[in-house]
């Protein structure tokens, strides 16, 4: 990705320029003038030592004393060099260009290579006896302080040059093209957590331009199956945190099926498992050669993925990138490092070091058994990286684009431990269950924020008539809450069912976002009764926690929904939800309506939420072709050299959390089994989202927003006419709450401190307002709680 090393074309430019001045500065040519300079005083003298620090000399004297010093400076050299290379770029492109933290970001980058090359140069010195020690210092110590006195001053010059050098090339906080849309919206830090690991891409290009939409039912599924492969810290948590998670329950969403997405991280876990083994034993092929240059292997191949980055040149598309326009930076950082890699092993073998230590430099043979290796494990590293590009890829394209996907074709990862083979049957029952046990504060995991919320609260007062002049009103027909829930049911399938019957047939497929021509479409509105309770709350409840060391049930029957409903104070608390997945579940809307009767009071509590799309990067399995084509076969070998020195360096440690995992599961079980035991409270809740875990940070296209708001819209308007109508059936006086629902419709209010008039509305403490409406003709409304 361009953007890591800087802005593209003129990143190199700087870097060559540098290099070239170093390499300018410390040549022979340029040295010869500074031995006729005479030092006035100490610091014009500590400026002239300094400006010998890069120098090098192709053929040190044939003496003894002149070699040492001759070879001390080409290691210093190199070391500047590589480190010019490798850091400089890298660091001056995270840096911000205001106040004034690039200039320094630059000074440190200049002195922590220079004191860097100090070693070296001083290791040298050391490895040609007493005799050349003395030409610096009295000891060790004495003559460590020379170079490292000196680099720390030339190290200051160096960061004012890479300063210069860079000024006014882009920082990280210039994007490279139009920012993002009206529809962009926040999410959670522990959301924006995930935005900051290391994916491993699969496509081209680092930035993707071209999304394909969702558009068809289970598109969602397919990209969070394709997440599996594509970032494996997803896979990760999805293994760890929800599969085993054996005492928790599993948060459900809308519009996307678990099971499959479970069976291929699990698939993935094993495919990433077995390459990081792989690339761990390479890195264990090096280090038998020697462990100090398993450091240049892995700065060599980070260095050659960086070559191997191109800039972009399509601004509305995808572009699959031209090897051949990397070929020549690739030729030239394998020729710089390979010349880099001779002298380092020369310079190596030059230090005399005794038997142990020459092992752990790699500082016999003139270095060349450690460089053969580093290149060998280079190759081998590249190809397994470009194995598993090639794998992902086939598996995307035959698997899981949309005329391929087969959600009960399951991928077999092997054989799978039972404990999660049972986890899965606990997703798939938790699916079909109308239970969320819930970890925290909001009981809403799964569905992404709140968008909005209104309230209202009605006295059950007998409704007047006028022929009622004179007598005593009638009575108001008693009701229960499940009686209003089981009237909102009707209403909303029955405006579901109208709607899809009113889809088009001719049309074949819906449209993009779900909404057939002419208006908001309730087609394929998902109608549930959903419980939520929070975790810490059921450990007395035999209903939803039978056996106190598993995990809580997620289904309960109709009649323990019902008393549940009917009970409003108790822990556990009902809701009515409805769903609409569109854009092929890409965007789901939710309504939770909450309804209780309280004494002679009805109250409404409805919840809004609107479940975004998922990321660009995981829409690029609907652009992928249908067979794999000479282009994209290059591509990926391209983008497998890429992701090679991050896939390298992060094997071991990987490695070893694979090979520790099951103890680490066992060990979390175990304490969590004597917590559940030991503490009433214990949190049985769903800490993590499976689908909110890859939410985009904004949408992906502006009408996805204008669906969602009118579906939302549409269902207040439906939820709000059947309570209207069931209230006016039941005998009670309405004028309070068409007065409520004109406010929820028309203008929905957030009041955070004072007093707010809007028309006939008051909202704020002390607020005192008259309202009469044209239907009812009543005075005195109360304002609405509403809050969006």
């Amino acid at each position: 990705m361009e953007r890591m090393i800087g802005l593209g074309k003129p990143v190199r430019g700087r870097v060559a320029l540098l290099c070239a001045g170093l390499l300018l500065l410390g040549s022979p040519w340029a040295r010869e003038p500074l031995r006729g300079l005479q030092a006035d005083n100490a610091v014009q003298s500590l400026l002239y030592r300094a400006l010998y620090v890069p120098g090098w000399d192709p053929s040190p004297g044939p003496d003894r004393f002149s070699a040492a010093i001759g070879w001390s400076g080409n290691a210093s050299a190199a070391v500047l060099l590589l480190g010019v290379l490798v850091l400089a770029p890298r660091v001056m492109a995270r840096a911000p260009a205001a106040g004034g933290v690039r200039w320094t970001a630059a000074l440190g980058v200049g002195v922590l290579v220079s004191a860097v090359a100090a070693v070296p140069a001083w290791a040298v010195i050391m490895s040609r006896g007493p005799g050349a020690v003395t030409l610096f210092g009295r000891d060790g110590a004495e003559v460590f302080a020379y170079f490292l006195v000196d680099g720390l001053v030339f190290g200051v010059l160096l960061g004012l040059a890479v300063a210069a050098v860079f000024a006014g090339s882009a920082g990280p906080g210039r994007p490279g093209r139009a920012g993002g849309s009206s529809g962009s919206f926040s999410v959670s830090s522990a959301r924006g957590r995930e935005r900051r690991r290391a994916m491993a891409a699969t496509s081209s290009q680092d930035v993707v331009d071209a999304v394909a939409t969702g558009s068809a039912p289970g598109d969602v599924t397919r990209y969070l199956c394709a997440a599996a492969y594509t970032d494996p810290a997803f896979s990760r948590r999805v293994v760890e945190d929800v599969l085993g998670d054996e005492l928790g329950a599993v948060a459900t969403s809308p519009g996307v099926d678990l099971v499959p997405v479970a069976r291929h991280c699990l698939a993935a876990r094993q495919l990433h498992r077995e390459r990081d083994l792989r690339l761990t034993l390479v890195c264990c092929v090096v280090a038998v050669f020697s462990p100090l240059w398993l450091v240049f292997a892995l700065g060599g191949l980070r260095a050659l993925s960086s070559a191997a980055r191109i800039p972009r040149r399509s601004l509305r598309g995808r572009e699959l990138p031209d090897p051949a326009a990397a070929v020549w930076r690739l030729a030239l950082t394998s020729a710089a490092l390979l010349i880099a890699g001779l002298l380092l092993g020369r310079t190596l073998s030059a230090m005399s070091l005794p038997g142990p230590l020459a092992w752990l430099a790699g500082g016999y043979l003139l270095g060349i058994p450690p460089l053969l290796a580093s290149v060998a494990a280079g190759a081998l590293a590249f190809r397994t990286l470009a194995d598993e590009e090639l794998d992902i890829d086939a598996r995307l394209r035959e698997t899981l684009r949309r005329d391929v996907f087969d959600p009960g074709a399951l991928p077999q990862p092997g054989p799978v431990e039972p404990w999660a083979a049972d986890r899965i049957d606990d997703v798939a029952e938790a699916q079909r269950g109308n239970v969320t046990v819930y970890s925290g504060y909001s009981p809403f995991l799964g569905y992404a924020r709140r968008e909005s919320k209104w309230s209202l609260s009605l006295p059950l007062l007998p409704a007047e008539h006028p022929s009622d002049a004179g007598g005593d009103a009638p009575a108001v027909v008693d009701f229960d809450a499940w009686e209003v829930v089981e009237r909102l049911r009707a209403r909303l399938r029955d405006a579901a069912e109208r709607h899809a019957a009113a889809v088009p047939a001719q049309a074949g497929v819906a449209p993009p976002g779900g909404l057939p021509a002419g208006g908001a479409s309730l087609a394929g509105l998902l109608i549930e009764d959903r419980v939520f309770v929070s975790g810490t709350a059921i450990a007395s409840d035999g209903r939803l926690l039978p056996e106190p060391l598993c995990a809580p049930v997620t289904s309960l029957p109709d009649e323990e929904v019902r008393r549940i409903a009917l009970s409003p104070q108790g822990p556990a608390r009902h809701c009515l939800a409805a769903h609409l997945p569109m854009w092929g579940g890409d965007v789901v809307p939710s309504q939770f309506l909450h309804v209780a009767v309280v004494g002679r009071s009805l109250h409404l509590h409805c919840e809004r939420h609107v479940l975004g799309p998922v990321l660009r990067e995981l829409h690029t399995v609907d652009l992928l072709p249908a067979a794999l084509t000479a282009e994209r076969h290059r591509a990926l070998l391209l983008n497998a050299l890429r992701r090679t020195g991050g896939a390298l360096s992060a094997a071991p440690g990987s490695s070893f959390r694979y090979a520790r995992a099951e103890t680490r599961r066992n060990r979390r079980l175990l304490r969590e089994v004597q917590a559940a035991q030991d503490d009433p409270a214990f949190d049985r809740g769903a800490r993590l989202s499976i689908r909110e875990e890859v939410l985009s940070p904004q949408y992906l296209n502006h009408f996805q927003v204008v669906d969602a708001e009118r579906t939302l819209a549409a269902l207040d308007r439906h939820t709000l006419a059947a309570v209207r109508d069931f209230l006016d059936e039941h005998g009670v006086d309405t004028a309070d709450f068409r007065s409520q629902t004109q406010t929820i419709l028309n203008h929905g209010v957030l009041q955070t401190g004072g007093v707010s008039v809007v028309g006939n509305q008051a909202v704020g403490q002390g607020a005192q307002a008259t309202a009469r409406t044209a239907t009812a003709g009543a005075a005195g409304a109360s304002a609405a709680a509403v809050e969006r």
